[in-house]
């Protein structure tokens, strides 16, 4: 399977695996593995294998037992307002929101960040 990667993908995840337990969370079928990006995650759940998708709060639980740690403790990254903020708000869990085409936000709930890029991203957490 090949997969086009933004040009921040690479570096900022290793910057960020040299830190912290990075676990994927996706409601899709691409394995980390598959891809060329297992090296810089811990593990992965998938809605495919766990049977609940994003938002529901159970594979974002997962996601955290995976890394071994609370959900409070997590700061999930995602792309998709709805699936990957509000789930992992409503999981108990922080949250950033990688927002490129600088959407507009349109919900009550707030995420705890938002960054245009994974550059932005790596600033914050270092």
């Amino acid at each position: 399977m090949r997969v086009e990667l933004f040009a921040d993908v690479l570096p900022a995840l290793a910057a960020l695996a040299a830190r912290y337990p990075i676990v994927a969370v996706s409601n899709g079928n691409a394995h980390v593995g598959r891809v060329g990006l297992g090296e810089f995650f811990v593990g992965s759940v998938s809605a495919s294998e766990l049977g609940v998708a994003k938002p529901d709060p159970r594979i974002f639980h997962a996601g955290a037992q995976t890394a071994g740690v609370a959900p409070a403790e997590v700061l999930h990254v995602g792309d998709d307002a709805a699936l990957d903020v509000l789930g992992a708000l409503g999981a108990g869990m922080q949250t950033v929101w990688v927002n490129r085409q600088q959407h507009a936000w349109s919900h009550a709930e707030q995420p705890h960040h938002t960054v245009t890029n994974l550059q932005q991203l790596v600033t914050l957490m270092l």
